[in-house]
C-alpha cells in the first residue's frame, strides 16, 4: 500500500502557540523580532520544511506553496530571504514561517526563537494570562503523556482486541502510528494512575479533560475499553481525543470535553499531516470522521481533513483558508439524510470565506472509508473526477426533495435555488444555470423560462408571483379538450388511448388530466366527487366544476363525430405549442453548444431542430 507523508522529519517539533484572547496580547521586547530574524539560519528553518539542494550560492526546492515539477522556490542564505519565481511568494524566514505553519506574526516570532535555540525574554503579562498560560501548557503536556500511554497500552497484551479492530479497518501498523492511534484499557483508573507516576498533580489532572469527576469525591478515567484518536492542532500536538467503542455500546464515540487548549469547532482532524499536501495541490476534501480521513490518506490521497463528526464551522474554515491562496475544496459527506444537510450547511460557510466549492457525491450507503477499502484507491481518485460544482449539487438535492410535477411545486423548488444562484458572480453562468432548472423542471413556458433567467441575471430570490400566475393561464385548447372529455365517454375512451403523457404533464391543468384518465382506466363514474377526491387544491376542484357544466355550445355539435374532431383538433393544438416550445429551446441550447465548440452538439441539435419543424408541419395537416 502507498503511504505519502509531506511532513519532513522535525516539522511537527512542539512549538508554544498562544490562545486568540492572548494572542492579541502577546508582547516582545522591542528589537526582538529582528533578533531572531538575524540570527536564524533561514535555510535550517525552511529545511525544517523543504528537502533543499545547494546551487551556487543559493539553495533551490519544489516550491511548498504550490504544485511544480522544476524547482523555481529559492533561499538565499546571506540574504536571508526565500523567493518562489512561480507562484511569487517571497520573504524573510518570519513570512516563511507564517505562510506555511498558517499563523500569526506573533507566533512566527517564538517559532523561529524556539527553533534556533534564541531564548524568549519574559514579558510583563497579568495574572489571568500567565494563569490562562500555565493551564494551557499543563493541558498540553499531560495529553502527551496520555498520548504515549494509549500508544503503549495498544502495543501490550490487553491491546490485541484493539489491533484487531484496527486490522479489520484496513489499518496498517504504519498508519496507526503515523495518526498515534492507541488503546484504553477497559480499567478506571489506568490513565490516572499513569500520569501520577509522571509527577502530575491531581488538581492538574482534574482539569485535563482527561478524568471525569465523581459524585462523592475524586475521579476516574474518561476513556476505558476505547480505539484512541488522538485529535491534534496544525503543528500536531494532541489537543484531544476521540475514543471509539470497539463492540455494542453508547456512546459510539466519545470525545474530550472543552480544555484550556481544546474547544470544538476549532480544530480539523488529520490537518497537521495534510496541510503541506493541501498548499501545494491547492485543494482540501473535506471529510466526516476519523477513518474517512486515516483510510484515504493511508492510500496516497493526502490531501483529506475530517470535520470531527461536527458541523463544519467558520472557525475550522477560517483555519483551512490558512494553507491556500485561491482556496478550493471538495465536500465529501456521507450520502446519508444527515450528510447531505451537513454539506448544504457547510457550502454557505465555505463560501463566505471565498472557497470554490464542489461537491463529491459517494454512492449510496458508502463513505469515503468503505468505498476505499472495497472498490480501491484508484476508483476513489475516478469519482474525484466526477465532483459537481456546488450550485449543481444543490439543484440536485432540492428538485428531489420537491413535487415538480406540480406547478406550486416547480415554484417552491425555484425559490429554493434562486437564493444561491444570486450569489453567484458571473451573470452569463447564472443564465446558464437558469436554463437548466427550467429543463430539468421541464418546463415548457417561454413566459415562466424569461423569468427564471430575469430573476437569476438579476440576482433576485424568488420568482415574481404575479408574472407566474400570467404564464399558468389554462389555454383555450387545454379547456376544450378537457370539457369534451368530460362530457361524452365515447370521446373520453378514444382520447385516452391517444393521449401520451407528455401531451399534459406539464399543462397548468395537467393534475385534472390525470385524474380524468386514471379514472376512466378504473371504471369509475366521472362525477365531481370522485374527480375531487384526486386533485389537491380548491382551484383545481373548481376548475372540474366549471368543465362538467359546459354545454359545448363553443362546439357547434353535439354529434360524435363533431365533438371527436374537436377533441383531437385541440390536442394537435397542444402538440404543436409544445413543438414550438422545443424549438426555443434548441435555438438556445444551440447558441451555447456553438460558443463552447461542441461539434456534435451542434450536428444533434440541427438534426433536432429539423426534426421538429417538420413535426410542428404534420399538426398543421
Amino acid at each position: 500500500m502507498l503511504l505519502k507523508v509531506h511532513l519532513r522529519e522535525g516539522a511537527s517539533t512542539i512549538h508554544s502557540t498562544v490562545p486568540e484572547r492572548l494572542e492579541k496580547a502577546m508582547r516582545f521586547p522591542r528589537g526582538f523580532a529582528d533578533d531572531v530574524r538575524n540570527q536564524s539560519d533561514i535555510v535550517r528553518i525552511v529545511s525544517d520544511y523543504v528537502s533543499l539542494k545547494k546551487r551556487g550560492s543559493n539553495y533551490i526546492a519544489c516550491c511548498p506553496f504550490h504544485s511544480e515539477k522544476t524547482p523555481s522556490f529559492t533561499v538565499h542564505a546571506g540574504k536571508g530571504i526565500f523567493k518562489c519565481f512561480g507562484c511569487g511568494a517571497g520573504g524573510d524566514v518570519l513570512g516563511f514561517v507564517m505562510r506555511i505553519e498558517g499563523c500569526a506574526y506573533p507566533e512566527a516570532i517564538r517559532i523561529v526563537a524556539e527553533k534556533s535555540g534564541i531564548p524568549i525574554p519574559a514579558v510583563e503579562v497579568t495574572e489571568d494570562h500567565k494563569k490562562i498560560e500555565q493551564d494551557r501548557e499543563t493541558v498540553l503536556r499531560l495529553n502527551e503523556w496520555a498520548a504515549e500511554y494509549f500508544e503503549t497500552m495498544l502495543d501490550n497484551t490487553e491491546g490485541e482486541r484493539a489491533r484487531e479492530y484496527i486490522r479489520e479497518r484496513g489499518i496498517t501498523d504504519e498508519t496507526r502510528k503515523l495518526f498515534r492511534l492507541g488503546y484504553a484499557p477497559d480499567g478506571w483508573e489506568g490513565l490516572i494512575n499513569h500520569l501520577r507516576g509522571r509527577g502530575a498533580g491531581d488538581e492538574e489532572i482534574n482539569t485535563s479533560g482527561l478524568v471525569v469527576l465523581k459524585d462523592g469525591g475524586g475521579f476516574y478515567d474518561r476513556f476505558r475499553g476505547r480505539v484512541m484518536f488522538p485529535i491534534t492542532d496544525s503543528q500536531g500536538r494532541a489537543i484531544a481525543f476521540g475514543g471509539r467503542v470497539m463492540g455494542e455500546g453508547e456512546p459510539k464515540y466519545l470525545n474530550s470535553p472543552e480544555t484550556a487548549i481544546y474547544t470544538k469547532g476549532r480544530n480539523l482532524f488529520g490537518l497537521a499531516l495534510s496541510k503541506n499536501e493541501i498548499r501545494r495541490v491547492g485543494f482540501a476534501i473535506l471529510v466526516e470522521g476519523y477513518l474517512d480521513c486515516i483510510i484515504p490518506f493511508q492510500e496516497g490521497i493526502t490531501n483529506a481533513v475530517a470535520s470531527l463528526g461536527t458541523a463544519l464551522t467558520d472557525h475550522q474554515v477560517r483555519l483551512l483558508r490558512r494553507y491556500m491562496d485561491q482556496p478550493q475544496i471538495v465536500v465529501n459527506f456521507d450520502s446519508d439524510a444527515a450528510g447531505q444537510s451537513a454539506t448544504l450547511r457547510s457550502i454557505e460557510m465555505l463560501l463566505a470565506e471565498g472557497f470554490k466549492v464542489n461537491i463529491l457525491r459517494m454512492p449510496v450507503g458508502k463513505d469515503p472509508d468503505e468505498f476505499v477499502r472495497v472498490r480501491g484507491v484508484e476508483e476513489f481518485r475516478a469519482l474525484l473526477k466526477t465532483t459537481q460544482p456546488y450550485i449543481e449539487y444543490i439543484i440536485d438535492t432540492t428538485l428531489s426533495t420537491h413535487d415538480a410535477s406540480r406547478p406550486s411545486g416547480k415554484v417552491e423548488a425555484i425559490n429554493a435555488i434562486l437564493p444561491h444562484l444570486a450569489r453567484m458572480k458571473d451573470k452569463v453562468v447564472r443564465a446558464d444555470y437558469a436554463e437548466q432548472i427550467a429543463d430539468r423542471l421541464k418546463v415548457d413556458s417561454r413566459v415562466i423560462r424569461e423569468e427564471i433567467r430575469r430573476t437569476a441575471t438579476g440576482r433576485r430570490d424568488a420568482l415574481d408571483a404575479r408574472a407566474l400566475r400570467a404564464a399558468e393561464d389554462i389555454t383555450p385548447a387545454e379547456r376544450q379538450l378537457l370539457e369534451l372529455m368530460l362530457a361524452n365517454a365515447d370521446v373520453r375512451r378514444m382520447m385516452v388511448s391517444n393521449l401520451l403523457e407528455d401531451d399534459y404533464n406539464q399543462l397548468a391543468t395537467g393534475s385534472l388530466f390525470t385524474a380524468v384518465i386514471s379514472l376512466e382506466r378504473e371504471g369509475g363514474e366521472m362525477d365531481f366527487s370522485r374527480l375531487g377526491e384526486r386533485v389537491e387544491t380548491d382551484d383545481e376542484r373548481a376548475l372540474i366544476a366549471e368543465a362538467l357544466m359546459s354545454d359545448l355550445a363553443w362546439a357547434g355539435g353535439s354529434d360524435f363525430d363533431t365533438l371527436f374532431k374537436k377533441a383531437t383538433e385541440a390536442l394537435s393544438s397542444l402538440r404543436r405549442r409544445q413543438l414550438e416550445r422545443r424549438l426555443e429551446q434548441i435555438q438556445i441550447e444551440l447558441g451555447k453548444a456553438e460558443r463552447d465548440n461542441d461539434t456534435d452538439r451542434v450536428l444533434s441539435l440541427y438534426q433536432e431542430k429539423t426534426d421538429t419543424k417538420r413535426r410542428i408541419a404534420l399538426t398543421l395537416t
